[in-house]
């Protein structure tokens, strides 16, 4: 779940510092988002192992309008002292359109589905929202519809 809010976050971040950037006169930019496994020792044996697969692509159009699109894999497992104790996997995409100088999110969308197993439970995240004509300025706008749900067997 902190993965999955963690993958959020960052990418929200990311969009944003990298609209900055776009709106110096690129035209298009792309992102590698991919990184080989990369492994982590915490106390008492523990270990946490992560991979993703991924890119960003954003393009500031001729009216200024800037579009941009995340498509992003990954997998983590933890474990202690080499025992597995829990794995998982997520893959997120997210697609934008800012316009009025990144002052409106003139349509938005996130998809994203984390599946995480541990001690024999599998809990899976997903979520599917769309939202239009988000002001980020006056905090108005539509939510055209926002399915999320998280559900452990």
């Amino acid at each position: 779940m902190v993965k999955t809010l963690l993958a959020s976050v960052t990418a929200v971040a990311a969009t944003m510092l990298l609209a900055v950037g776009a709106s110096a006169g690129a035209t298009v930019q792309h992102y590698n988002l991919s990184m080989p496994q990369q492994c982590y020792q915490g106390k008492f044996g523990s270990t946490f192992c992560v991979a993703s697969t991924g890119e960003e692509n954003v393009v500031q159009t001729p009216s200024g309008n800037l579009s941009a699109e995340i498509n992003v894999s990954s997998s983590f497992v933890a474990s202690l002292n080499g025992t597995v104790l829990a794995t998982g996997t997520d893959s997120f995409q997210e697609h934008v359109l800012y316009t009025i100088e990144f002052t409106v999110l003139q349509e938005g969308a996130i998809h994203e589905t984390s599946v995480a197993t541990s001690d024999g439970v599998t809990c899976t995240f997903s979520a599917d929202i769309h939202v239009t004509g988000l002001d980020l300025a006056t905090g108005t706008g539509h939510i055209q519809y926002s399915n999320v749900s998280f559900v452990c067997v």
